[in-house]
């Protein structure tokens, strides 16, 4: 006797798996039954799952190679610092991020901002200014002191030294095969400035910075005695061992 299939039927009876799903749901509690659904939808659509060396981007499946090769990034830029007045473009960022943060969390605008300098290097002191301007101005309570369930705003700077020869000698021929007759050169110090909003030991907000720096300014903002870049200074303590 011939049993005639109607469309799903005959999906099913192509698919498996989709009719196992369905009956084993029958039986098991609704969370389970949403993970076996999940389990086993890449074989209820028909898609098959990658092959595992896909994940390898841009990899050359006819050679090997026992590591990686390097690779130039496509072409991108970054900002040098030359003037005060890019400190304080930088504070204006951050400001402006703390504010967003402020206006996505309203039970945290009776709350004081508390800002923390980290140390007293020139740009510090600079940016921590230019940061309590910037807040101010948005509206936002700043406190002059910590204050009991104030929310902390904290930087710090942390400095970054490269090989002096990494911008001429790219792997695809230099910066020159970029820009020509131009004859400028990536400084080898860098800096990422970090800050971050904490109210009751959780995060609000976390932000980073990078910026090229003039090697010569680069005692602006390290601070030789700091071991720890949130803090303010290292105590030297001399030992003397008597024989």
């Amino acid at each position: 006797m011939l049993l005639h299939l109607d469309g799903a039927t005959e999906k099913a009876r192509r698919r498996p798996t989709a009719g196992l799903a369905a009956r084993a749901a029958r039986f098991l509690p609704p969370a389970s039954g949403l993970a076996l659904a999940l389990m086993l939808c890449a074989g209820c659509s028909g898609l098959e799952a990658p092959p595992p060396e896909a994940a390898y981007n841009g990899a050359d499946q006819s050679k090997s190679s026992p590591v990686p090769l390097p690779k130039d990034y496509g072409l991108h830029y970054q900002l040098t610092v030359q003037a005060a007045e890019h400190w304080r473009g930088m504070a204006v960022d951050v400001a402006a991020q703390v504010y967003r943060a402020y206006a996505e969390r309203p039970d945290l605008l009776p709350h004081p901002i508390f800002v923390a300098r980290p140390n007293n290097r020139p740009f510090s002191v600079a940016f921590y200014n230019f940061l309590r301007s910037e807040l101010v101005a948005r509206g936002l309570q700043v406190a002059y002191t910590p204050e009991h369930n104030a929310a902390s705003l904290e930087y710090a700077v942390q400095s970054a030294r490269f090989d002096p020869g990494r911008f001429e000698r790219g792997y695809f021929g230099g910066a020159r095969e970029i820009y020509g007759a131009w004859e400028g050169r990536a400084s080898d110090n860098e800096i990422v400035l970090n800050a971050r909003l904490l109210h009751n030991g959780r995060f609000v907000l976390h932000c980073s910075a990078i910026r090229y720096i003039n090697d010569e300014d680069l005692p602006l903002y390290e601070d030789p005695q700091a071991f720890d870049p949130l803090a303010e200074s290292r105590r030297n303590i001399k030992i003397t061992v008597k024989r």
